[in-house]
């Protein structure tokens, strides 16, 4: 039994006509009349409460996305003749952020109530949804009586794959040119002609097919197919500065989304794709290959990659690297920069990588140091906090500038912008054929 605000006030209210006892001994007896009444009456609206027959079910989605809003149903069956009034609150995981965390319903008689809301997960693994607990309100709201349902559920958080869903439902998702991503470019310039179709806006008049042209009475363009069963090698930097938050995510999280959705392209374009997670050595290798399965030993090797607070040896990586790719390859190395001293030792074996090989590095910009420097610093410790931020980025900066030469190509992206980013690069690098 869980008193409400109206029993409280109720009694409150019982506490005029007690004092004033004092002063008028007859009123003793009403006194205590009065709150044996009240008491009956709490009583039996309790009894009325634990009358009401509830059943709650929960309705999960096969998988969770991590950093995204995802439905969650719970369904609430009430047997009875009356009306019901219930406060229904989840057992969402600590992690998770739960809007709204809980709600007030009307339940009609014999019937079955649906209330949807909406989880956030920060981390991917997987979590248990606990029991339901629920407040019935009797008719006259003086008390609630709480119920828990027992509704433990175990789900999985996976990276974002909503990327990869919308390509596979596009239908031109092979060339990519109808996917409603406006950044994304379509397949450019390849070495094999592919198919004609009519001129769109923003196509060379280079692609132009003038005899088709002529013959159809309207544009017509000549599409050309790059070349297929090229190698990627994605390689996600699982150390310790990738466990940062940038915009409620992880920098690991972003990337393993952005390796996940560039990994989905490349197999739709026929390429072999392969992963590298590494750390204080590689955690994880799987060799380029072709096809759908790859892609899923994919999802299924980030699905469980989380930082490790060690420090990034890249040597490690790219003499491992040196060894298992013998044919040319794109190798996108998604890792961060603004440990100076650790990242500054990747140039040299990235550069010498670079005369066998296609680097592309691809790292997210630190959004909290770029908002602390717009903000003027009000007092001292804030005028340090803007001092040491600077340094930072300045020497982010120069590093950037000492990894992006020796034919190694460099991104450093919004958070949001780092999939298609990443995507536009591999196209823009597949139709210049530098692979």
């Amino acid at each position: 039994m869980i008193p409400t605000g109206r029993l409280w006030a109720l009694f409150a209210l019982l506490a005029v006509p007690m004092m004033a006892a004092g002063f008028f001994p007859g009123l003793g007896g009403a006194v205590l009349a009065l709150d044996a009444l009240a008491l009956a009456l709490a009583v039996l609206d309790f009894l009325w409460a634990r009358a009401v027959r509830l059943e709650v079910r929960r309705v999960l989605p096969q998988r969770l996305n991590v950093g995204v809003p995802n439905k969650v149903e719970l369904r609430l069956v009430h047997r009875g003749g009356r009306m019901a009034r219930v406060r229904v609150k989840d057992g969402v995981p600590e992690s998770f952020t739960a809007v709204p965390d809980e709600a007030t319903l009307e339940l009609p008689p014999d019937s079955e109530t649906r209330w949807v809301y909406r989880v956030t997960p920060a981390r991917r693994g997987r979590f248990d949804f606990t029991e339901v607990t629920a407040r019935v309100s009797g008719p006259l709201g003086l008390v609630l009586h709480e119920r828990v349902f027992p509704t433990t559920q175990t789900l999985s958080v996976y990276p974002d794959l909503r990327g990869a869903s919308r390509l596979l439902l596009s239908g031109a998702a092979l060339d990519l040119v109808n996917l409603g991503l406006r950044q994304l470019r379509r397949d450019g310039r390849g070495s094999e002609f592919a198919r004609l179709r009519d001129y769109a806006q923003g196509d060379s008049a280079r692609d132009v097919d003038w005899k088709a042209t002529a013959r159809r009475g309207r544009p017509v363009t000549r599409v050309l197919e790059s070349e297929r069963s090229q190698s990627i090698l994605i390689c996600v930097d699982a150390g310790r500065s990738m466990a940062a938050q940038v915009d409620g995510l992880t920098k690991l999280d972003h990337a393993v989304n952005a390796a996940l959705f560039l990994a989905f392209v490349a197999v739709r374009n026929g390429d072999r794709v392969g992963l590298a997670v590494f750390a204080d050595g590689v955690k994880t290798y799987l060799p380029p290959a072709a096809g759908r399965t790859q892609y899923r030993k994919m999802v299924d090797a980030l699905y469980s990659t989380t930082p490790s607070l060690t420090y990034v040896d890249y040597l490690a990586l790219f003499k491992e690297l040196n060894v298992r790719l013998t044919r040319r390859s794109l190798l996108c190395v998604f890792t961060d920069f603004l440990d100076e001293e650790q990242a500054s030792t990747m140039v040299a074996p990235l550069h010498r990588l670079a005369r066998r090989h296609v680097p592309l590095c691809l790292s997210v910009k630190d959004t909290a140091l770029q908002k602390l420097l717009r903000t003027p610093p009000p007092g001292p410790e804030e005028s340090f906090q803007h001092a040491v931020a600077s340094e930072l980025l300045t020497d982010r900066e120069v590093l950037k500038a000492r990894v992006s030469q020796g034919g190694v190509q460099m991104l450093d992206v919004q958070p949001d912008d780092l999939s298609l980013a990443a995507v536009n690069r591999y196209l823009d690098i597949k139709a210049r054929g530098v692979l």
